[in-house]
């Protein structure tokens, strides 16, 4: 199966074959609230429950002592394991909001048989403590009474983290015959433990041989230095793969985010967070996987010095790292999971979400910390990420924007004004949330909107539309009609002939 298709092709894994999938968002700004907003498969708002959040002073001892065992690698017990991911589970989740994800999830997952995306956004630098636990941990409690559900391998859900700088990046469009484009960089100073990358290169190198017309795999830079790194990126990769080591503290003991490159002579060249990330300024990939020891792990004083952080700054819309010492067998069943899971027209966050259930599924089961190490930073609104053009094949989901194919023609002032009259009749602008609900499902962020609050529905939407097109941002236009569309019935014919104009696929 090809790594571009439709989004109705058959997916040969645990997920249900609709491609719809409902939004369980969590966000935390301070110290005293969680907030929580779900949206349904077309992004329509079906609440926003809030909750206390639980601090971390007010954790026991025992679950103090077993964030430093995962620190230190010496859990080996499922039944600890399991009190920390409930303890972590708690910090979020007051009574009330857990009943309400209980039932979410159970009306969602076996009720509807849709995916469930949980979406985790901490301010890092406000609440740098909060943002630096092992989220990936997290575990239904026991007095829930439904079941074991881990939110970082269960079937059916997804989870990750979403920056609170968050700035929506663009999907990759790909021409119509333009292949995916991976590179693999391997860094392995001649000094220290072996960095293991065969298996990841085969697996890598048969996945370019099967879909060789759709995939290309870049040279492998091996060395990595930084100008062999600077000439892999002026290829312009869709994937940038590191493997390699990482570590969380220097010389000095201070906590930056280190990855070893390879200098002239063979050795270990270690570099910063903020270095490496500069790289990324020549070309943005739509993923980054970093493959490297502790590359995930966040600061408790500064989140954002850690590794995986820095990149996410860059716009990148995927970033999966690493969050402890793994070893290069876990790392590398990770990755051939997840590229297996792209082979076969898996969004990246379930390839994500798959790779970790792999780890599980494996002899460390849920004992060790194994299976909450891989950690999937996403700034996208979904996981489909790629967007062949003109192709009339994309591997978008129903929420995504959808594909402009031939040549737009210009609306002209009446058509605008037709747009934004239906707009604020679709009720979608009448308050300020509901205003934000439509940013976020356009896939714009409403933090960019400058009049989203003190003006009036009418003057909302007529700006709203007005800016869109003196932008040129035809997409999301084409995404508004459609979003709209079901709260209008009566503007069928006037909405299509926006849409006939815009090219709308």
């Amino acid at each position: 199966m090809n790594l571009i298709s439709s989004r109705h092709s058959k997916r040969r894994c645990v997920y249900p074959e609709s491609a719809a999938y409902h939004t369980y968002h969590i966000r935390v700004a301070n110290r005293d609230r969680v907030q929580v907003e779900k949206w349904d498969p077309q992004n329509q708002s079906l609440g926003r429950p809030f909750g206390e959040l639980r601090l971390l002073d007010e954790f026991p001892e025992e679950v103090k002592a077993l964030l430093k065992s995962a620190q230190n690698d010496e859990l080996n017990d499922s039944g600890k394991v399991r009190v920390l991911g409930e303890a972590l589970f708690d910090v979020l989740f007051d009574d009330v909001l857990r009943q309400d994800f209980v039932d979410f999830y159970n009306r969602v997952v076996h009720q509807d048989d849709r995916l469930l995306r949980v979406e985790l956004e901490i301010d890092a630098q406000s609440l740098p403590d909060i943002a630096a636990l092992p989220w990936e941990f997290i575990c239904l409690p026991q007095r829930a009474n439904s079941g074991t559900i881990w939110l970082g391998t269960a079937p059916n859900l997804i989870f990750y983290r979403r920056s609170s700088q968050w700035q929506p990046p663009r999907s990759i469009q790909l021409e119509e015959n333009e292949k995916l484009r991976i590179a693999l960089v391997v860094s392995a100073p001649q000094e220290g433990s072996p960095v293991v990358y065969e298996k990841v290169q085969n697996e890598l190198e048969k996945l370019a041989q099967k879909q060789a017309d759709r995939i290309e795999l870049l040279p492998t830079v091996n060395p990595a230095n930084p100008e062999a790194i600077d000439a892999i990126l002026a290829k312009e990769p869709h994937i940038f793969h590191f493997i390699g080591h990482g570590r969380f503290k220097n010389e000095e003991n201070r906590e930056v985010g280190q990855l070893a490159l390879v200098d002239d002579f063979g050795e270990a060249m270690w570099v910063e967070a903020d270095y490496f990330s500069e790289l990324f300024n020549q070309h943005r990939p739509g993923i980054v996987l970093l493959q490297a020891c502790e590359g995930g792990m966040l600061s408790e004083s500064q989140a954002f010095v850690g590794l995986a952080s820095m990149v996410v700054q860059q716009n990148i819309p995927v970033v999966l790292a690493m969050q402890y010492a793994v070893s290069n067998i876990t790392a590398s069943r990770f990755a051939c999971r997840f590229y297996q899971q792209l082979a076969q027209a898996a969004p990246v966050d379930i390839a994500a979400q798959v790779g970790r259930r792999t780890i599980a599924l494996n002899s460390t089961q849920y004992r060790k910390r194994d299976f909450a190490t891989p950690v999937i930073f996403m700034g996208v609104r979904d996981g489909y990420l790629f967007q062949t053009v003109g192709s009339g094949q994309n591997s978008t989901s129903e929420s995504q924007s959808p594909v402009l194919v031939e040549e737009i023609k210009e609306l002209n002032h009446s058509d605008l004004e037709t747009l934004a009259d239906i707009l604020k009749r679709s009720g979608r602008v009448s308050k300020v949330d509901s205003r934000r609900a439509l940013c976020i499902s356009i896939q714009l962020d409403p933090s960019d909107i400058e009049f989203i609050e003190n003006t009036s529905p009418r003057d909302f939407a007529m700006q709203l539309v007005f800016q869109l097109h003196n932008t040129q941002n035809f997409v999301v236009l084409c995404k508004l009609c459609q979003i709209i569309a079901p709260n209008v019935p009566g503007f069928k014919s006037e909405l299509n002939s926006i849409k006939d104009k815009l090219n709308c696929d």
